[in-house]
């Protein structure tokens, strides 16, 4: 199984966590805003080279130059004052993260991450099936804006592995409790159960309630993960092993289990 690289989830204040700009994990600043009238316009990397080549003064000449670097990697950034203003106005509720690693600024609302729009960092399993990994995707790119919306096709995957383990995938709790039937492990089981359970219930009325809850939305898609590596992947890498084995070994073997 290809591991992924270790992700921290990023969260309101953390000192730390995988940078939703350059997936590093890096330490994080944190800012507050204040409020000073302002000419409201948006600012890009070859607005301000222009303004650059119109100025006399060196030191003006510095800060815009600097400016313009900035812009080239990020489209929000800061810009330093020649005169400080002062404000008594400060915005609640709203506040910036800086990434050490690439200098990258992210905005949130509350303590949710509004700028940039992140797809999860969790990719599919190497090894799970085209017809799970297209929703598996599509789960990961809305996470962040709908937990509810990806638990519900994190069970819709659920649904679709089910022919593929010899099923009738159309109905979760029946398929789930022929494999176990058949011999399904109980940790896998009940991974499939909380999949099926919580997918239900994030669109349905229902004790359990995904709307601000992105971090077991994150759980979801590592229990996939897992159920694609017992029931697909370590069957598959067993099979071949065993394939490779000389004929008349597996010949054998074959005899010594129908004694």
């Amino acid at each position: 199984m290809r591991m992924a690289s270790k992700t921290v989830e990023p969260q309101l204040a953390a000192v730390s966590f995988t940078c939703p700009h350059c997936n590093a994990l890096a330490h994080q600043t944190w800012y507050s805003l204040l409020l000073n009238a302002a000419d409201v316009r948006v600012l890009y990397h070859e607005v301000a080279t222009r303004e650059m080549k119109g100025l006399s003064d060196d030191d003006d000449r510095r800060r815009i130059e600097e400016l313009a670097e900035r812009l080239k990697h990020n489209d929000v950034t800061y810009r330093n004052l020649k005169y400080k203003g002062y404000s008594s106005a400060e915005m609640v509720n709203l506040h910036l993260s800086h990434c050490f690693s690439c200098k990258g600024f992210s905005i949130w609302v509350a303590d949710r991450l509004v700028w940039p729009v992140r797809e999860s960092a969790i990719e599919p399993h190497q090894d799970m099936p085209g017809t799970l990994r297209e929703d598996f995707e599509e789960a990961a790119a809305i996470v962040n804006r709908s937990p509810r919306g990806a638990a519900a096709l994190i069970r819709l995957c659920v649904q679709k592995l089910m022919p593929l383990l010899g099923e009738k995938g159309e109905n979760i709790n029946n398929d789930i409790a022929s494999l176990v039937s058949k011999g399904l492990e109980v940790e896998i089981q009940q991974a499939m159960d909380v999949l099926r359970v919580i997918g239900n219930d994030a669109v349905h009325p229902g004790q359990i309630d995904l709307k601000d809850d992105k971090a077991t939305a994150i759980r979801l898609f590592e229990l996939l993960n897992l159920i694609i590596e017992r029931r697909i992947a370590t069957p598959q890498r067993i099979a071949a092993l065993y394939g490779g084995l000389p004929e008349s070994k597996r010949k054998a073997i074959e005899k010594r289990d129908q004694e």
